[in-house]
Parts: C-alpha cells; sequence; structure tokens
C-alpha cells in the first residue's frame, strides 16, 4: 500500500511541475490530453415517490429523463425532466380532535370532521451539479460511481384534496389562501451506478425536492397549525432506477464520460503497453551493421555491402553481390558470365560518308517554299505629280523606296500601280498621261531597287476618279496608287489619237499650282 501510495505521489506531483512548465511555455498541442474529448450521458429513470409533511403517504411513482455531460473528471453537470405522482390520506382519525387543527377547512364547507386526503401531480425540470466518488482508486477500471449532488429546478404543481367523493382543487382561493401552481425548489441526493457495458450503465439514487415560497408545506394539500407537531416544509422524495447510455463517440475519438475515467488510466494503459514489448535483441550475427531483429539475410559474407535490410547490394541486379562482381554496373539486357561481366557486342559506328548519304537522301526532293502573299491588304503610299508632268518628283522618292523594302521581304507580293490626274485637259489626254505616271513610277522601283517588272501590274484611271471633286487644277488628284494585287491584269497604254501627253525627263518646271 505504501508503494502504491509513493507512486500516486511521484506521479502527481510529475503532472503538476508539467502543468506549470506547460503554463510558462504557453503550450496547447500536447499528444495527450488532460481532459480529453469525451461522451455525453443520457437514460432514463422510474422509481417510488412520497411526500413527507403532515399528511401519511402512500406510495407513489415517478418517470423522467436525464442529459449528463462532465466537466471534468470528478464534476458533471446534469439536466432531468420528471413526472411524479403522489397522494395520501391521514391514517389517524382526526375527526374527534379540535376541527381547526387544518388551516382553510372550515371555510372550504367540510366542517370539524375533515379528514386530509391529497393526490398530487408534478412536471419538473432540475439542473444539478454532481461529485463523483470514484476517483480515490488508481490504475483500476472505475466499475462503480457513487455520487453526490445538488442544484435547483422549477416545476408545475398541480395538489388536490379530497374527502370522500367531494373533490375540491387547491388553486381554489376558497381552500388555501395564497393558491399556487408553479414554484421553484432545491433538490439534492446521492447514487451509486454500475458499468454494464462499453457505453451502457444502471444505477440506483434517492432525490429529495424542497419546494420555495408558499408551497413549501402545501405538497399534501394540508396546512397544520396550532401544533407542535406541524412541519414547516413538505419534501419529495424520489427513489429511482436509472439506465444509462453514452453518445457522440461516432468518430471514433471521443472518450467515456470521464466521471468514469481516471485521469491515470492513460498512463496505466502506456505503462502497460510498455511492459508488454519484447526486449530489444542487439545482436548482429553476421556484423553487416544491422541487427538480427531487422536482418533479412543474416548469413552476410563478411565485407560485403548490405542496404537497410542487411540484403547484399546487387547495383546492377545481375544476381552477383557487388562485392563479388567485377562489373557492378553492368548495362542492363546483356547476358554476363560468372564474374558479373556483361557480353556486349561491338557497335556498328557509321562514318562521315554515312552521314552524308543519308543527308542527300533526305535533301534529294526539298524545295524552299515560296514565302506566300500575306494575308492583308498592306496599306501603300500614294505619289503626286507637278500639272501635266510625269517625272518622280524628289519629295515622293521615300514613298517609293517604302513601296520596295515592303515588296524585298515579301518575295511572293504582287503591286497593282495605278495612274490618276486631275480634270484641266481631255479624257483621252488624261488617260494617257495617267498611264505615264504609271509607268515612271515602276520604272523607277525596278531599276533603283532591282524588283522585276513582273512583279508589277499596271493600271490607269485617268480623271474618273478624283480624291478632290473639281474641274480644276488639284495636286492630290494628280497621282499613282499602289495596292497588293489579286486578279488584276496589266492594261496597255491607250490608243485614242494622242500620240503621248506630259512631260517628262528630270528637272522641274511648273506654276503656283503645282504645290510647291
Amino acid at each position: 500500500m505504501t508503494r502504491k501510495f509513493l507512486i500516486l505521489l511521484a506521479l502527481t506531483l510529475g503532472a503538476y511541475m508539467t502543468g506549470i512548465a506547460q503554463d510558462a511555455a504557453n503550450t496547447s498541442s500536447l499528444a495527450i490530453k488532460s481532459k480529453p474529448k469525451n461522451m455525453w450521458e443520457v437514460g432514463l429513470n422510474v422509481g417510488h415517490d412520497i411526500v413527507t409533511g403532515d399528511v401519511d403517504w402512500k406510495s407513489g411513482f415517478g418517470v423522467g429523463l436525464h442529459a449528463r455531460k462532465a466537466l471534468d473528471y470528478v464534476f458533471s453537470i446534469r439536466l432531468d425532466a420528471t413526472y411524479e405522482a403522489l397522494k395520501g390520506e391521514e391514517q389517524e382519525d382526526s375527526r374527534s380532535e379540535d376541527g381547526n387543527r387544518w388551516a382553510g377547512v372550515s371555510s372550504a364547507g367540510f366542517g370539524s370532521g375533515w379528514k386530509p386526503v391529497y393526490e398530487t401531480n408534478v412536471i419538473s425540470g432540475d439542473i444539478t451539479l454532481l461529485a463523483s466518488l470514484n476517483q480515490f482508486k488508481v490504475f483500476k477500471k472505475n466499475k462503480l460511481n457513487p455520487y453526490l449532488f445538488a442544484g435547483a429546478g422549477i416545476g408545475q404543481f398541480d395538489v388536490t384534496a379530497i374527502d370522500g367523493d367531494n373533490e375540491v382543487d387547491a388553486d381554489d382561493d376558497t381552500l388555501f389562501d395564497d393558491p399556487w401552481t408553479v414554484s421553484s425548489y432545491f433538490t439534492g441526493g446521492m447514487g451509486l451506478g454500475f458499468r454494464v457495458g462499453k457505453k451502457a450503465s444502471i444505477g440506483i439514487e434517492h432525490k429529495v425536492k424542497a419546494v420555495m415560497g408558499r408551497g413549501d408545506d402545501l405538497l399534501d394539500a394540508a396546512e397544520l397549525l396550532g401544533s407542535s407537531e406541524t412541519s414547516s416544509r413538505d419534501l419529495i422524495n424520489y427513489t429511482n432506477l436509472r439506465i444509462s447510455f453514452a453518445i457522440g463517440g461516432k468518430d471514433g475519438n471521443a472518450a467515456m464520460p470521464l466521471f468514469w475515467a481516471s485521469p491515470l488510466d492513460m498512463i496505466a494503459d502506456d505503462l502497460a503497453e510498455v511492459k508488454a514489448r519484447p526486449i530489444f535483441d542487439s545482436n548482429d550475427t553476421d556484423g553487416d551493421g544491422v541487427v538480427d531483429a531487422f536482418d533479412q539475410e543474416n548469413n552476410t559474407d563478411s565485407g560485403c555491402a548490405v542496404d537497410t535490410r542487411g540484403v547484399t547490394l546487387d547495383s546492377d541486379g545481375d544476381g552477383i553481390a557487388d562485392c563479388k562482381d567485377k562489373e557492378p554496373y553492368s548495362p542492363p539486357g546483356y547476358k554476363v558470365d560468372n564474374q558479373g561481366v556483361a557480353d556486349v557486342p561491338e557497335p556498328d559506328y557509321i562514318n562521315e560518308n554515312d552521314v552524308n548519304r543519308i543527308v542527300d537522301a533526305k535533301l534529294k526532293d526539298f524545295r524552299v517554299p515560296t514565302p506566300a502573299i500575306p494575308p492583308m491588304d498592306w496599306f501603300l503610299p500614294m505619289v503626286n505629280f507637278d500639272n501635266n508632268r510625269y517625272n518622280i518628283k524628289d519629295s515622293e522618292y521615300a514613298k517609293l523606296r517604302q513601296i520596295a523594302q515592303v515588296m524585298k521581304q515579301h518575295p511572293g507580293m504582287r503591286v497593282v500601280a495605278t495612274g490618276f490626274t486631275d480634270a484641266t485637259a481631255g479624257n483621252c489626254y488624261n488617260n494617257v498621261l495617267s498611264y505615264n505616271r504609271a509607268q515612271a513610277s515602276i520604272d523607277y522601283i525596278s531599276s533603283k531597287y532591282g524588283i522585276g517588272r513582273d512583279r508589277f501590274v499596271l493600271n490607269y484611271s485617268g480623271e474618273n476618279d478624283l480624291l478632290v471633286p473639281t474641274n480644276s487644277k488639284s495636286l492630290v488628284n494628280r497621282r499613282v496608287e499602289f495596292k497588293v494585287a489579286t486578279s488584276e491584269s496589266s492594261m496597255g497604254k491607250p490608243d485614242c489619237g494622242v500620240g503621248n501627253a506630259g512631260r517628262g525627263g528630270s528637272g522641274y518646271s511648273g506654276n503656283k499650282e503645282s504645290g510647291y
């Protein structure tokens, strides 16, 4: 006994010091919780009910439901809902005595011959604090759970006074000075529980209720006055049998209600598990560095490397241990001899001539693809001309250069050059002048930038498409426009009786309406 006491004292002090250290370090993620998540207990009860008061009691009955939750290993809180049927009858014939001993009798109309008889029905609910007394056992599973409890509640009390066939309800003002139906009460008692399964228990309990206020002496429908025998308070005594079940452990991580457990149960289980472990054997028979308890090959040859399981290493998987393999990393897929050397045939290398022959064969039918015409209609600049002239002005060379650059970047592109004039001369004359202007622009790009003449389409429109709607001289209308060709074809020089139109060549001659 002394040894158990010392063990308990040491464990308690250790737990206390550990708790202090944890609080100081502000840690809250222990693997073992001092108060683990635990289940609720619910159940029902049925039993014997009496009222101890001014009138002799007869046997009554009660039935109820409860739900209980542990606050820690000692204290728990319980909610009770109960229905009780109580009754009594005065066995001593008080009619021969003072008829005024019972308050309210004369005014009730029963005269001096009143014999107290009552029936009381109670519907009540209360909350109580329970203290379990089974935590004094150490390292034993708790099967018995004695406990004490105290609390308070509120109830509906229906009290009826009876005399033979006559009946008067206690709520009637003619019977009591202060009638009552609802009142609060204090309750307390003791009980003993017994576990009959993993989640079930049975128990017996005695519970006392003391009503507060005016109704404390009216539970038996009688208020005895003028005698030292009167009771100052009527008490309900309920002795009952309880059946309870633990709920809330579906997720598997909730413990039994803590009032059935001990804070040392987890320590006891851990100690028992440690004691049940086999003694560790550190022998290493073959000396390969892996103890026999984990060695899957206890007869490894001396000097041979092994893996973590104690199996001799064979890096290339050829069936010969590395310590005996002359070629520990033989190429896979080849036969090996008894020394682990792979039989690899000489490689069939190709020479430079073979490479050239292969490349030539691959490139024989290869053709560099002609770049496709860009899938867009380029915005190409137009060039303008002086009045009645088709030679290129100095200010327009840069525009022709831009057109040439675009055509060089896109070798597959063809361009339409269309000449125009203003409306100051005859239509035939203007068509020939338009032709000359388009021809001069094409000739300049071809000769200056080396772009083939076949990539141009020459068109003319004369005065038929004026940008500025005027019949007078206009620099804007005297132009050549360029665009990407699609299906257009070149137009020949107009044959309308005019030999030539406009003046060409280098140099400049004009008037103020030339735009300069």
